[in-house]
Order: C-alpha cells, then sequence, then structure tokens
C-alpha cells in the first residue's frame, strides 16, 4: 500500500489563511457590537423623549381641558361699572371717569419677600411696608398691592422688572375741581360705589348702562365765590366751621353750597370725619334771630297788631320766671318794623305769644321746618323739636331758641316768605326753563310782599347795614345765637348767621351764611355778632355773584314800595292762606 505524505507547501498555505482571517473576524464582531451599542442607546433616547413628550403633552392636557382656571375671587368682585359724568349748570365737568393701572402681585412667584417689599416701598412711598410684607408672603395667587395709580407710579413699578407683579386697567373717578362743591358732589368708593353727596343720592341714575351725564343745579362760578368768601371769613373770625347756601328761590335750585371745613373728594381717605361732616344739610343749630321773619309773617298773617301800635319792649317781660332780654335793649315802645330791625326779642315774643302756640307751630309746619329737607341729599337732618310747646317754648322759638334746623331747612323757609308765599324743596339738579317748580302755599302773597319790605328796612335802618352793597338792595336778617353746654347757654361761644336775599324789586337769589363759634376780628371793635361777621360775608358774596348770575345793578336806590308802612295794616288785611 502506498504511503501518503501531506504536501507540505499546500498545508502552510492553509495554515497561513487560517490564521490570516482570524483577525478579520474578530474586528467585525467589534464593529457590529458598537453598532448595536449606539442603536441601544439612540432608541432608549427616543423612548426617553417619547415619554416626556407624551407626559407634557397628557400634563397640558389636564391643564387646559379637565382643571378648572383659576378664579381671583378679588377681581371677581371688583366689577367694573360705567358711570355719568357730573356736571355744573352751564356745563363745566365736575365729576368724570377715568382709565388707571391698579397693581397686583402673584405671592408664588416672589423670589426675595424682603426685597421685594423694599422695591415696591421705594417707588410707593405712601404704602406701609408691614402690609405689603404680609400681602406677598400671603399663600394666594392674587393680592392687591395699589389701585388707581397715576401714569408715573405705573412706570415706576414697571420699571422695578418684578415677576411677581402685573398690572390691572381700572376705572378711576375723578373730580377735575378738587375741592369744589366737595360736599354736594360726594365721592365714590374704589370699586366705584356712590358713598356722599349726588354721588350716593344718584347712585343708580349715575351708574346705569349708558346713562346720559346729569346736570346739576350748581353754577361753578357761584360755587367758588362762596367758597372763597366763606374761607375768608372762617379763617378771619377763627371760627370752628362754617356753612353757606345760594338758593334760587323762585325754581328751589340751589346754586351753590359749602361746608367748611371741607375736603379733596379725589383723595377722601386722608379727609377727617369732620372735614367730610355736611354743616349746611346735617348740622342743626338755634340759629336766633333769623327766625324773627318767620314769626313776623306769623303776625301778618294771623293780624295779631294794629294800624300803628307800639309794642312796649321797654318793659320788662318774664315767662315762667324767664326773663326775655334783648340784646340791643330799646328805652321806647318799638313798631313792628324797628321790631324787626333792631331784633328785639321782646317784641318777637309778644307777637309771638298773641299769635298762639298752635298757630306758630302750624306756620313752621308749612315752611318745612318741622321734618327733615325734601331734597335728593341723603345728608339730610331732622330738626330737633321742644318735647311740650307751652309758652315759654312759644316765646323763646320766635326769636330762634328752642328749636335746632339745618341753615339749608332755613334758607328754604325764608325763601317762601319772599317769593311771593310759595315753599319750595330744594334741589340740587337743574330745572329746564319753563319746568315750574312744584310747591305748595305757606303764606299769602301779601305777607310775603310784607316781609321783603321788612327785610330790605332791615339793612337800610337796623342791624344788617353790613350787608349793604351798592347796586343790589339787598334784604336781610341777623342771627347770633348762644350755644346751649351742659343745658346753659354759653354767652362766650356763639352761633351767627345771616339770610340775605336780592334784587328787592324782584326777590330770585338768597344767600345764607353760618358761622360756628366766631370770634371778634381786629375791625369788629371787639364784637363776635353776626352783624359784624357773618352780614359782611354775605354782602361780598352778593357783590361777587350778582354779576356772574345776570343781576344788573340799580343807579339809584328804589323807592319805598308803599308811602307809609301803615298801609300794610289797613283793612284789618291778616293775610291767609
Amino acid at each position: 500500500m502506498k504511503n501518503i505524505t501531506p504536501d507540505n507547501s499546500q498545508y502552510q498555505s492553509h495554515k497561513t489563511a487560517f490564521f490570516e482571517a482570524v483577525p478579520s473576524l474578530s474586528v467585525q464582531d467589534i464593529e457590529h457590537k458598537s453598532i448595536r451599542q449606539a442603536r441601544v442607546r439612540i432608541i432608549m433616547g427616543l423612548g426617553i423623549f417619547t415619554l416626556f413628550l407624551f407626559l407634557l403633552i397628557v400634563r397640558l392636557v389636564e391643564v387646559s381641558v379637565f382643571k378648572s382656571p383659576i378664579v381671583f375671587t378679588v377681581m371677581k368682585s371688583n366689577q367694573i361699572k360705567p358711570r355719568a359724568d357730573i356736571e355744573d349748570r352751564n356745563g363745566a365737568l365736575l365729576a368724570t371717569t377715568l382709565e388707571t393701572y391698579s397693581v397686583f402681585a402673584d405671592p408664588r412667584k416672589v423670589w426675595d419677600i424682603e426685597a421685594s417689599t423694599e422695591a415696591i416701598i421705594s417707588v410707593l412711598p405712601d404704602l406701609d411696608a408691614a402690609i405689603v410684607e404680609e400681602r406677598l408672603s400671603s399663600e394666594k395667587s392674587f393680592v392687591w398691592i395699589q389701585r388707581n395709580l397715576t401714569p408715573t407710579e405705573r412706570q415706576s413699578v414697571f420699571a422695578l422688572g418684578l415677576p411677581e407683579l402685573s398690572f390691572q386697567i381700572e376705572p378711576r373717578r375723578i373730580y377735575p375741581r378738587g375741592k369744589l362743591a366737595a360736599h354736594l358732589l360726594g365721592f365714590t368708593d374704589i370699586d366705584m360705589n356712590g358713598v356722599a353727596g349726588v354721588e350716593q343720592a344718584l347712585d343708580a341714575r349715575l351708574s346705569e348702562k349708558g346713562a346720559a351725564k346729569v346736570r346739576l343745579s350748581i353754577d361753578m362760578g357761584v360755587q367758588f365765590s362762596l367758597g372763597e368768601e366763606l374761607q375768608f371769613g372762617m379763617d378771619k373770625y377763627q371760627a370752628k366751621t362754617a356753612s353757606g347756601v345760594v338758593l334760587n328761590i323762585k325754581t328751589g335750585e340751589i346754586l351753590a353750597m359749602t361746608s367748611l371745613p371741607d375736603f379733596d373728594p379725589n383723595k377722601p381717605g386722608t379727609a377727617s370725619p369732620q372735614s367730610l361732616h355736611n354743616h349746611a344739610s346735617v348740622s342743626v343749630y338755634e340759629l336766633g334771630s333769623t327766625f324773627k321773619p318767620i314769626t313776623m309773617a306769623l303776625a301778618h298773617e294771623s293780624g295779631v297788631i294794629k294800624d300803628g301800635e307800639t309794642l312796649p319792649v321797654q318793659n320788662k317781660l318774664v315767662i315762667r320766671k324767664k326773663s326775655i332780654q334783648d340784646d340791643h335793649p330799646s328805652y321806647v315802645p318799638l313798631d313792628i318794623w324797628d321790631v324787626l330791625a333792631k331784633s328785639s326779642n321782646r317784641g318777637s315774643a309778644i307777637l309771638a305769644l298773641r299769635a298762639g302756640g298752635d298757630k306758630q307751630q302750624d306756620l313752621l309746619r308749612r315752611l318745612g321746618l318741622f321734618a327733615r329737607v325734601p331734597i335728593e341729599l341723603k345728608e339730610s337732618a331732622a330738626p330737633l323739636l321742644p318735647r311740650e310747646w307751652q309758652d315759654i317754648t312759644t316765646a323763646t322759638v320766635s326769636y330762634g331758641h328752642g328749636i335746632s334746623v339745618t341753615p339749608l331747612a332755613l334758607a328754604t323757609a325764608i325763601g317762601a316768605l319772599l317769593n311771593g308765599g310759595i315753599y319750595v324743596p330744594p334741589t340740587v339738579l337743574k330745572r329746564d326753563a319753563g319746568t315750574g317748580a312744584i310747591g305748595r302755599r305757606a303764606v299769602s302773597k301779601q305777607t310775603s310782599e310784607f316781609l321783603v319790605d321788612m327785610m330790605r328796612y332791615v339793612v337800610t335802618n337796623g342791624t344788617g347795614k353790613n350787608a349793604r352793597v351798592s347796586g343790589y338792595e339787598v334784604m336781610g336778617k341777623t342771627g347770633t345765637a348762644e350755644k346751649l353746654v351742659d343745658g346753659q347757654y354759653d354767652k362766650t361761644r356763639l352761633v351767627t348767621s345771616f339770610v340775605a336775599a336780592f334784587p328787592y324789586h324782584d326777590p330770585t337769589y338768597l344767600v345764607l351764611i353760618v358761622y360756628d363759634e366766631p370770634n371778634a376780628a381786629d375791625d369788629t371793635y371787639g364784637r363776635a355778632s353776626a352783624g359784624w361777621n357773618a352780614a359782611r360775608t354775605a354782602g361780598a358774596v352778593v357783590e361777587r355773584i350778582a354779576p356772574v348770575l345776570g343781576v344788573k345793578r340799580t343807579a339809584t336806590p328804589s323807592a319805598q314800595k308803599l308811602a307809609s308802612r301803615a298801609l300794610y295794616f289797613t283793612n284789618e288785611d291778616g293775610g291767609g292762606q
């Protein structure tokens, strides 16, 4: 048998090829492994990204679709109301509404409470730092920081760049005339609700959707003159308070109303309680001798004074152990004209007692002095009346003691005595020309004409001489009353008043001035009575407002309507209704 031996060269060749192939396979395995690992990483990355995207989408869907939106209760309660403008009788703007910015915060976004508080206070220094810090520490998502910012304040807050602060547009009530007619206009709260004055009285009307502007009865020029003269007098006579009213006694329109101290309705929160008080329509006073024209009307209506009769005012008058005294004693009897002109308490008491308490009360009711003044304003106080009406009450009320009323109530009552005898309720709204005022007869036309002449005589020959104004023939009456303190009348604490009306030939306008506790001035010779302060102020007001109201000066004084004062009592004209 043949012995087979392998070919050595062929063997070597296969051996070499085998060992050369081994490294090649090893490299390919490593490459495949790297590729597989990369693919795994890519797939894992894509999976993680897809999962994150899925979770994000789910969260967005949950928030936008399934979760209720956050409702800020404070914002929800802040209902923005439309509010009509208020103008004076001539169309001058007195109140309007502007858009402003209010700043609020989301305390959840605050990084550093103390730093944010410090930054906010740096641009809004009127804020209380403790309150701001407390609000920023709240767990709520919405807190007010400051409302109704000025444009400058808003820009300063915006420049802080605090992420927790945002702005909201809100309406704000603006009073461009500042303090002018503040008590009559009133003001609104932060949410545009009427709080006082016309703003409160006409709140529903002003807030109606599409409401037309409201035109008031006041005249801005008359209001400014009254306020300036009253402020001058209050400062000069160092009175505690002062008030004044200008009234059209034919239409009942209030042309001006002022109470001092006053306030800025743009910033009612800074005003004192005393400043917010409308003394013209809310404060009640014993107004003293300004009540005497009512007693003269009572005497004329009742027919208790005889032709040419004089009253024994020089004699003592004692009623229920109370002695009636005169501030200006007369040593001779006085007729009814001089009883009023010289302001005799005794003469007034004698006339009232003759007429009787029942007739006196009836007349006071007809003149609206037993009830609140029927005016649109909520600020209208009721009078303080005697509990019992005895003869001493009849006597003291005849000269303005024992009964307390508001200045507006007395102005309306005296207006009725001078306008032909019609009680016309006052109004703060303009009455269109030709629209007749609604009123009721209080006294006869003859009695009204009688009072017009009598009150003119007070200014020409009596205690009202300091109210004289050349060319306007003012009528008027002074009133000086001691204040009741702890049940006793204090001679050092007075309420002084003066009621004036003009023009004499056609009484149309009435001015009432009241000072609470005035003092003597350098030119009053140590006196603080009404003839030396309230009368002067009333005259100054008349001189300024008469041209504004279109009242022309007369070149010469009008002749007395009747040749003889006694003619008022011929044929026993008692007046009546």
